[in-house]
């Protein structure tokens, strides 16, 4: 086995460093300074041909996803666990979850820190920054309604709170912590309390 992770800390490379040292897998883990010019060159897109960050690799294999690459070392490397199998009462919710960190949430989110956070003023449009606070509310609303007594979205930690909580993390970084409702901010504190969160945010390059 040779994993190998080419890890930006607070890009979503942190997903894959937090879900190793949650499930208790070696890998090796590249720490660089994350410079988006360095993305973009030839160097690093013979790694990832995207220019984007996480890329991770199980030999020859390349994975870029974060959320699939959460899964296949869970699956592949940890005996699935913080997942769910098709047996389990779960799975539905569990994939749900899984794949709103990105596929439900995430364009949201992306344009809400860039029209408040990594646009210049003067490229910043204020009508798209009121329909993405929008929509990432509307995002929360669900998550907070989805939350119940739980403290985590399943019944117990897994892959589905990595994948979430990662984005609840973006917006709290760039400043928009203020539209986490009470439950959702309470959640995120439970699950960046956990010893592999706070490990995986002190590695630095």
């Amino acid at each position: 086995m040779t994993l190998k992770l080419i890890h930006f800390p607070q890009t979503r490379s942190l997903r894959v460093v937090w879900a190793l040292e949650e499930l208790g897998v070696e890998a090796e883990i590249e720490t660089r300074l994350l410079d988006r010019q360095y993305l973009k060159g030839s160097e690093y897109k013979n790694l990832n041909p995207l220019g984007k960050t996480p890329v991770f690799f199980d030999g020859d294999q390349r994975i870029v996803e974060s959320i699939a690459i959460i899964e296949y070392i869970a699956k592949k490397y940890a005996g699935g666990r913080l997942s769910r199998t098709p047996e389990d009462d779960d799975f539905g919710a569990y994939l749900q979850w899984l794949n709103f960190g990105e596929a439900g949430m995430g364009g949201y989110v992306n344009m809400l820190i860039a029209q408040t956070a990594l646009l210049a003023e003067d490229q910043r449009i204020p009508a798209m920054k009121i329909w993405a606070a929008r929509e990432t509310e509307n995002c929360l609303s669900f998550i907070e309604q989805s939350l119940g007594d739980n403290d985590y979205l399943l019944a117990d930690f897994s892959l589905a709170d990595i994948s979430v909580v990662y984005l609840l993390f973006l917006i709290k970084i760039t400043g928009n912590g203020d539209i986490l409702s009470e439950k959702t901010a309470a959640y995120f504190r439970r699950a960046t309390a956990r010893d592999a969160w706070r490990k995986s945010c002190a590695l630095a390059p």
